[in-house]
């Protein structure tokens, strides 16, 4: 049994509670002040994805189900997704590559047309993971990220961000560089590890968007020149006797 599995059976309820304690605490500021605003304000949006076969689909259904109502949330809204414990996956390696398997299968499925504006190669800085003709920035959370107290989370938990709760926080805007200082700061007294080099804004020269949806919990250098884990887990998909 998952160490944070309820007996009774509910997973998902316990799943809410520790985010929420997490978010809102007093003691230890949350570095994302817009998270927390929206946790707040009533403007997430859950989902809770089940272990086993079912995972994809359940992951795609929520992705479809937001994205049709997300602009109506207003600018500060995304989807947080929980997900059950898998058995198998149990570390941090495993949960990375967990994370970009799901990615890559939920992709591979959406037949809506790509997002104008966003380019569709993950060495671009203009690229964005896309679902549903909706671009979103993504981040993972797992058990196992134990330095990066950011990114810890009881359950493993990946959040969607529509690309447009961005529009007004833009690099080089006032608005979007006082935020950006005090998630910074923020994050300074949060984590116990450095803040990561990977941190960049959309669209500027040499940032790629995909090296900050999973990070590692040592800040260990990544060879970006091997390109996106998600375009290497869906060649491994179509090369796949069962795809």
């Amino acid at each position: 049994m998952h160490p944070h599995q309820d007996p009774s059976g509910t997973w998902e309820r316990l799943a809410v509670d520790f985010f929420r304690e997490r978010m809102l605490s007093d003691d230890a500021l949350f570095p994302c002040i817009f998270g927390v605003d929206a946790v707040r304000r009533g403007t997430l949006r859950y989902s809770f994805i089940p272990a086993g076969e079912q995972r994809v689909a359940t992951l795609a259904s929520a992705l479809r189900e937001f994205t049709a109502i997300a602009e109506s949330l207003g600018i500060r809204t995304s989807l947080v997704c929980f997900f059950d414990f898998e058995p198998g996956v149990d570390s941090l390696e495993e949960y990375r590559q967990h994370f970009w398997s799901l990615l890559a299968e939920v992709q591979a499925n959406d037949v809506s047309e790509w997002p104008e504006g966003i380019s569709d190669d993950p060495q671009e800085s203009t690229w964005e993971f896309s679902f549903n003709s909706t671009p979103m920035f993504v981040v993972a959370n797992t058990p196992h990220h134990h330095q990066r107290r950011s990114r810890y989370s009881e359950y493993f938990t990946v959040t969607f961000q529509p690309r447009f709760v961005f529009d007004d926080l833009k690099a080089g805007t006032p608005t979007g560089d006082r935020a950006r200082n005090v998630i910074r700061r923020r994050l300074r007294e949060y984590d116990a590890v450095e803040q990561t080099p990977l941190l960049g804004s959309f669209g500027e020269p040499g940032n790629m968007e995909w090296t900050q949806y999973f990070l590692d919990d040592e800040n260990q250098p990544i060879d970006t020149s091997r390109g996106c884990p998600m375009a290497h887990a869906r060649r491994s998909l179509a090369d796949s006797p069962h795809a």
